[in-house]
């Protein structure tokens, strides 16, 4: 019998809410005929020590380690872990999957990692341990695995990619088996109350109590699961990774289905759509709503396209128990859009996030800022478009989330950034960028490559800046003791003062104090030296054009280690 022991990887500072689908999936797509035995060890979830990995795959004694690893930010993770697994465990070998291949060529040159497997899993991975068992698990001569597509290997001294495999989409749309993966881990972060850890940390400046209003009764003390009615996405944003091709849905009656048995099984009276782009498949989505009409369940949707949506549709899912859906807004200036490929207009997004408010389901606008040509001005555009759609109602949840643009490996953005010298020509050079990313939120300007022509310390104040100019606006709408009144969180609290100075002095007296609070007074001298000595060329101020067809005309010289994998970079 072969031993399979699959690890997945920490994807960020705190165990994430997001269940471990691509685990559940490797678990039920390997050929049964392989007679595996098949473990799971949580890393994201339980954090163990060195000496915890050491006993649990001792006590194991796998032929195979399976990695997954969704977010390539958690490089620097997988590779100390690699490198520890072979020092202990030198015979054991090593297979990668999940959207870290993109940088298969990184991953096989700088860790112990064997195998890196691009695509689904299936039926590649199958592929992979059928030849293996034959190898009696010593795979010395890589030749004898260039013919199963699917693969990244070292062939030589550089890595070498087989081919893209026909898919197992099947297996790639299959839904979370909670049952399955609960013989292995505690369920508590991927299954909890509808009013638990999920909405807690995306409503933080909201009354939890307003939220759970939208709620149907019997179903406020339930659970919420997650659940997929598609895969893939319609769009191609320069700043998102796109690693599988295409978009495809799900049989709606095997969704039903696989819904019906979690309100049996776990309690569970609403459910979370996880996909990247819920509704666009028009028909699908009608029959979905026919069902949730019946079903007694509330449901929302993570990612929803500001095309798929007009009042009847938005009118309708409410009626169908919806309380929740977030669209990709990302800007709300037009100038950035196109920047972006969003293939939106303000003024679809402003209409989707007034259609929420006006039929009661919470939306959270997120915006990216920090791309190629973003300027004060845009932002400012941004802001005062997102204040012409304050809520009227005092009640209903206003709120955004604000991150700076990350280069990841497989987005446009990160192409740019290298092919203007942002991250340097060598593989070393990429390294280290890649592994600065690890452990560092998406908000917070470590990990940012300045892509606009301010000095890097200036930008520190723009989302603090954007939060607090919204809720001047809002108290403008509503008045200061009607905010007072229903408002209390914090950033209310500091928006209520901040709204008495005005604008020009809140703002200079806001990005100075922010420069000096994270940077210290020496840096905020430093910024305004170097603005007052240099010439302030514009590099990136104009940029108002789609990035993709900006690296297009930039020129691009391949290292050798990266011919094979170079594919992988341009995204999808």
């Amino acid at each position: 019998m072969t031993k399979i022991l699959l690890l997945n990887i920490p994807s960020g500072p705190f165990p994430s809410d997001y269940p471990p689908v691509a685990i559940s999936r490797v678990f039920e797509g390997i050929d049964p005929s392989l007679n595996c035995d098949i473990s799971f060890f949580n890393l994201d979830y339980y954090r163990p020590s060195e000496e915890e990995i050491k006993n649990r795959i001792q006590t194991y004694s796998p032929q195979i380690i399976g990695i997954s690893a969704i977010l390539t930010p958690a490089y620097a993770y997988v590779k100390e872990l690699s490198n520890f697994i072979r020092k202990n465990f030198p015979k054991v070998v090593q297979v990668l999957g999940g959207q870290m291949a993109v940088i298969s060529n990184i991953i096989l040159l700088k860790t112990k990692i064997d195998f890196c497997v691009v695509g689904e899993s299936e039926p590649i991975f199958s592929n992979l341990i059928r030849r293996l068992q034959e190898d009696t698990f010593k795979p010395k001569n890589m030749e004898n695995y260039t013919d199963i597509k699917g693969l990244v290997l070292l062939k030589g001294n550089n890595p070498y990619f087989t081919g893209y495999e026909k898919e197992d989409f099947h297996n790639g749309m299959r839904q979370f088996n909670y049952k399955l993966i609960s013989r292995f881990t505690s369920l508590e972060n991927y299954i909890h109350k509808i009013d638990g850890q999920y909405f807690e940390v995306r409503l933080i400046n909201s009354d939890m109590s307003d939220f759970l209003n939208l709620i149907y009764q019997n179903n406020r003390n339930k659970n919420m699961a997650t659940v997929f009615a598609s895969k893939g996405c319609v769009n191609k944003c320069s700043f998102c990774h796109r690693f599988f091709k295409g978009y495809r849905v799900n049989v709606v009656d095997e969704v039903i289905d696989y819904i019906e048995n979690m309100k049996k099984d776990l309690n569970v009276g609403m459910v979370m759509f996880a996909e990247e782009n819920f509704g666009t498949h028009i028909r699908a989505t009608s029959k979905l709503m026919e069902y949730f009409k019946t079903s007694g369940l509330n449901w929302g949707a993570g990612a929803v396209r500001v095309k798929t949506v007009n009042e009847q549709i938005i009118k309708e899912w409410q009626e169908a128990g919806c309380v929740h859906i977030n669209f990709g807004i990302e800007s709300l200036s037009q100038k950035m859009l196109d920047v972006m490929e969003k293939r939106s207009t303000v003024e679809e997004n402003l209409n989707a996030i007034r259609l929420c408010y006006k039929h009661g389901v919470v939306t959270i606008p997120g915006l990216v800022i920090g791309m190629p040509g973003e300027t004060e001005e845009t932002l400012e555009e941004t802001i005062h478009n997102l204040a012409s759609v304050i809520p009227d109602d005092i009640k209903v949840t206003f709120e955004i989330y604000i991150n700076y643009v990350q280069a990841i490996p497989g987005t446009p953005i990160y192409e740019y950034a290298r092919r203007i010298g942002l991250i340097g020509p060598t593989l070393e050079d990429e390294e280290k960028y890649i592994e600065s990313l690890y452990d560092v939120d998406a908000n917070d300007l470590r990990h940012f490559l300045n892509f606009t022509d301010y000095e890097k310390e200036e930008l520190v104040y723009w989302k603090y800046y954007i939060t607090l100019e919204l809720i001047a606006a809002y108290i403008k709408k509503h008045g200061y003791i009607k905010v007072f009144k229903y408002k209390k969180t914090r950033v209310y609290r500091i928006g209520l003062i901040y709204k008495l100075l005005p604008r020009n002095i809140r703002k200079f007296l806001l990005k100075n104090l922010m420069i000096v609070k994270y940077f210290g007074i020496g840096k905020l001298i430093h910024v305004y030296k170097k603005k007052n000595l240099s010439q302030n060329t514009k590099k990136f101020k104009d940029v108002n054009r789609s990035i993709r067809k900006i690296i297009q005309e930039l020129p691009v010289t391949l290292r050798e280690d990266e011919v094979s994998t170079a594919i992988f970079k341009r995204g999808h």
